[in-house]
């Protein structure tokens, strides 16, 4: 993601609707493929064009003050800028105010562009030619770098070379609407005030699963493949993203990989998601250290979030309604969601043979609901866990120091809450390594 590197650090998706993107790898030079060119008009401090050109799997990006002139005398500034997402060609709307680039987005023109020569050697010498075919823009035109002390130089004139299509005027400024949707900028402003309905709440108490060795034998119940990661509640609204635990502790920076793709996903909807953000390993299986690792080295593995409920959509509350049709909105919903957003799959019945699937493949367990249960936020025995394997956390309570110089410590003392009480459980010193034990 080099190349897009300081596109991503000038933005914040949470706050804005453009696209966070990603590189393609591959080398867009090719004779069997049109590589495409747009300029977008843009309100932002100064009203300006942004001439983008498509090459080695991103837009290569210019910002033209007074836009591109049909006149060979004409010499436009074209300021070079970061490289932009092959994703951003269909960007047209309102960035925030107070973002990075902030105000209204045309898409003033868009087609393909052919160079004329070598477009590496060209942009290194300073001097890229070439011929494009746009609906507003055609012909001949030419960027040269300006020679100047700044290094890199930023500054390259956009100039029309004589063909059949020069003119004595810039030629453009009869076009004031978006080609796409043929709208001025003042249309699309107007249409981005509308804002998605606010969420009917911010904060919940979630919804807890009793532990049982008993599996229901009824179709009255539904059946899911029980995750070992973290609780995460997803709050989304106007392209904003709070991604909270069950203990209300805000997540968002520790998975901000998620919380951006939500908030380019859901664009102007607001919803409250319930589900676990796990890192799954080559096996399929849901990994907790792993996913704990990834929290302390954000290169360490990729993150998906498993979601399995629905609480609020659009404005309205949706915990009243039972948990077969909050399901059913949410399959629905996550149809188009990007890759790391996951339906949780159910099966209808059938608990013994899911149980015994997951078993077989050393799963954690599987989480049984009755489909027609409410959320209250609470536990209760209309949800309920039965797990494959059994796992005990403990809270470190203390520790015991070593007399051994090199040794962080001797051991650590743990201890179970029970009927609300804190009891103390025992103590456990082996199993460290240098760096666990120094954390």
């Amino acid at each position: 993601m080099r190349k897009l590197q300081q596109y991503k650090q000038k933005r914040n998706f949470n706050a804005t609707s453009e696209p966070s993107g990603s590189e393609n790898d591959s080398k867009t030079e090719s004779k069997n493929k049109s590589l495409k060119f747009l300029i977008q008009y843009h309100d932002a401090t100064r009203l300006h064009y942004d001439f983008r050109l498509e090459w080695d799997g991103v837009l290569l990006s210019w910002a033209v003050p007074k836009g591109p002139s049909y006149n060979p005398e004409d010499k436009r500034l074209a300021v070079q800028v970061e490289d932009h997402p092959l994703e951003y060609a269909d960007f047209e709307g309102t960035i925030p105010a107070g973002e990075y680039g902030g105000g209204t987005v045309m898409l003033w023109d868009e087609g393909t562009w052919t160079p004329r020569y070598d477009v590496d050697k060209s942009l290194a010498k300073g001097a890229l030619k070439m011929q494009l075919d746009g609906q507003r823009i055609k012909g001949k035109w030419a960027l040269i770098r300006l020679k100047n002390s700044e290094k890199p130089a930023k500054n390259w004139l956009l100039i029309k070379e004589k063909d059949q299509y020069t003119k004595k005027t810039s030629g453009i400024t009869r076009f004031k609407t978006s080609i796409v949707s043929g709208r001025t900028l003042k249309e699309i402003a107007k249409a981005d005030e509308v804002t998605a309905p606010a969420n009917p709440f911010d904060k919940i108490d979630v919804q807890l699963a009793k532990l049982t060795t008993e599996i229901p034998d009824s179709s009255d119940w539904l059946f899911e493949i029980k995750f070992d990661g973290y609780r995460i509640v997803a709050f989304i609204e106007n392209n904003k993203v709070i991604l909270r635990s069950r203990n209300q502790a805000d997540y968002t920076a520790k998975f901000q990989d998620i919380a951006d793709d939500l908030a380019e996903w859901a664009t102007k909807r607001s919803m409250v998601l319930d589900g676990e953000m796990t890192v799954v390993d080559e096996t399929g299986r849901t990994d907790f250290q792993a996913l704990q690792n990834r929290i302390k080295h954000p290169n360490s593995g990729e993150l998906s979030y498993m979601v399995f409920d629905l609480l609020a959509l659009d404005g309205q509350d949706l915990r009243q309604l039972p948990l077969s049709e909050r399901k059913d909105k949410l399959r629905d919903l996550l149809k188009k969601a990007p890759p790391g957003i996951v339906f949780s799959e159910h099966v209808k019945g059938k608990g013994q043979k899911l149980f015994d699937y997951a078993a077989g493949l050393d799963f954690e367990g599987i989480i049984g609901k009755k489909a027609d249960s409410l959320y209250l936020g609470k536990r209760q025995s209309d949800w309920i866990k039965i797990k494959c394997r059994h796992r005990q956390e403990f809270v470190i309570g203390g520790y015991m120091k070593s007399d051994k110089d090199e040794r962080s410590f001797r051991s650590l003392l743990l201890g179970v809450y029970a009927d609300g009480k804190f009891v103390y459980s025992g103590r456990v010193g082996t199993g460290f390594n240098d760096e666990s034990a120094a954390d």
